[in-house]
């Protein structure tokens, strides 16, 4: 039996800059993530973004979360998990 589908939860708090969102995503490109979801915010002098993404092993998603964490414009970044919804028939 195979495991269901993971969509990830990229939760970042970044600096406010111009191109922080560009440089925030770029990382998830060369994984080949799905993005499903992009959120941003302003919050605390910075910004707020939420990236949800499929397509991903856990192996992936962490080697994402460390990318991310050596980003200058990141302050910090958290992750979360939750199993995608597959349709019965």
């Amino acid at each position: 039996m195979t495991n269901p589908p993971t969509r990830w939860s990229f939760l970042i708090d970044a600096h406010a800059e111009s191109d922080a969102l560009i440089r925030i995503l770029t990382p998830f490109a060369v994984q080949a993530a799905d993005l499903t979801d992009v959120a941003l915010s302003r919050a605390n002098g910075g910004l707020r973004i939420r990236v949800d993404a499929e397509g991903l092993t856990r192996e992936r998603a962490e080697t994402l979360l460390h990318r991310l964490e050596g980003l200058a414009v990141v302050r910090r970044v958290g992750l979360g998990w939750q199993a995608a919804i597959q349709a019965t028939g």
